[in-house]
C-alpha cells in the first residue's frame, strides 16, 4: 500500500454527500438573503441604496443603484467555491490508484455533470441579461432549475421569455423551474 490518500467507495459516497449538503448550504444562504427584508448586501451601506432624488427643478427621482448587486456577485464567488471544492474532491476520486472502477465512472459521470451544469447556468445567466434584465443568478441541478432575478416584478410576458431561455438550454419543463426576485415579489 502506498503512503498518502486512499479512497474507498464509502469515503467517496461521503465526500460527494458533503458535496451536496455544501451546495444546499448555499442554496439555502441565496435563499435566506433573497427572502431578508431590506438588506444590504454585504460591503454596502446605506448610503447606496435606491432613494428619491431631487434635482432641483422640483422633480424627484429615483436614483438608479443597484442594492442588490452584491447579492449576485456573491451568489456568484460562492456557487464558483462550492463547485471548485467538489471538483478537486473528484479529482482526488479520479487520482487515487486504489479507487475502484465503479468509483471512478461515478466521478468521471458527476464530474461532466457538474461542467455541464456550470456551461447551462452561464448560458442562461447571460442570455437573461441579454433580453434586458440587470441580472440573473442560475442554479441547475437534478433537472430542476433556480432563477433569482435582480428586480422587484416580473410581468407574465417576462416571466415566460426566462421560461423560454431555461427549456432551451435544459431541456426541462416550466413545473422544474423556479424562478423567484432579489426584491419584491412574482
Amino acid at each position: 500500500m502506498k503512503n498518502g490518500f486512499r479512497l474507498t467507495k464509502r469515503g467517496a459516497i461521503a465526500l460527494v454527500l458533503l458535496a451536496v449538503l455544501l451546495a444546499g448550504a448555499v442554496w439555502l444562504n441565496i435563499k435566506l438573503g433573497a427572502d431578508g427584508p431590506g438588506v444590504n448586501a454585504p460591503g454596502e451601506d446605506a448610503a447606496n441604496t435606491a432613494a428619491p432624488k431631487n434635482d432641483g427643478d422640483g422633480s424627484s427621482q429615483t436614483v438608479n443603484a443597484n442594492v442588490y448587486s452584491g447579492y449576485f456577485v456573491n451568489f456568484r464567488d460562492e456557487r464558483s467555491s462550492v463547485r471548485a471544492q467538489e471538483i478537486e474532491y473528484l479529482r482526488m476520486i479520479l487520482q487515487d490508484e486504489t479507487s475502484d472502477a465503479e468509483t471512478v465512472a461515478g466521478a468521471q459521470e458527476r464530474l461532466m455533470q457538474l461542467v455541464s451544469n456550470m456551461e447551462k447556468e452561464f448560458s442562461i445567466e447571460s442570455q437573461i441579461r441579454a433580453k434586458g434584465f440587470l441580472d440573473a443568478a442560475v442554479t441547475f441541478r437534478n433537472d430542476s432549475v433556480t432563477v433569482v432575478i435582480d428586480g422587484e416584478t416580473l410581468t407574465e410576458e417576462e416571466v415566460a421569455r426566462i421560461l423560454d431561455i431555461i427549456r432551451n438550454e435544459t431541456g426541462v419543463s416550466a413545473s422544474a423551474v423556479r424562478i423567484s426576485l432579489s426584491k419584491g415579489s412574482v
